[in-house]
């Protein structure tokens, strides 16, 4: 079994990677807003492309919020800054081995994850390109709640294991 100090750095350096991207993904999408002849360096075939899934509606609050709050809406911010805001809770998360810290972190990570299937079946079916940032980030989310599913297990596991203090 792995330690916990090593989970908790694969945990950091998977929420410094997710940040990078994410905030790549920002630049992008804001970079297309402001300019329709940019080309992003996601842009590597006429199938695979990132620009599409950018400049869909779906690339704010997730395709979800204009609809409950309205497309001017503060709620209604770029995938890429959600993503950056949970990596960097991730991460910080990460710094802690009290049950309670990881159990929030645990269901961020499913949350994280089920927003995962959901956008990905979007790019599937609506938009219809391969963007690898896209990918790359629903590969940081599995392997993200692999390791924080993991530290669970190990400290679930080791306060059962526990000797009683009458012992």
């Amino acid at each position: 079994m792995v330690q916990l100090g090593t989970v908790n750095r694969i945990i950091k350096a998977y929420a410094l990677i997710g940040f990078c991207v994410s905030a790549y993904a920002l630049y992008v999408e804001i970079s297309l807003e402001n300019d329709p002849d940019f080309k992003p360096l996601c842009d590597l075939r006429e199938y695979v492309k990132c620009s599409s899934a950018f400049i869909s509606p779906y690339a704010k609050g997730f395709g979800i919020v204009r609809y409950i709050f309205g497309e001017d809406s503060t709620f209604n911010v770029p995938n890429g800054l959600t993503g950056m805001l949970f990596y960097t809770l991730s991460f910080a998360l990460s710094c802690s081995d009290r049950d309670k810290i990881v159990n929030i972190h645990y269901y961020l990570a499913i949350a994280s994850n089920v927003s995962t299937i959901y956008l990905a079946s979007v790019l599937v079916f609506v938009v219809q390109e391969l963007c690898l940032v896209c990918l790359i980030t629903y590969f940081i989310n599995a392997i993200s709640l692999l390791c924080v599913s993991s530290k669970r297990r190990q400290l679930l596991l080791s306060t059962h294991l526990k000797p009683c203090k009458d012992d």
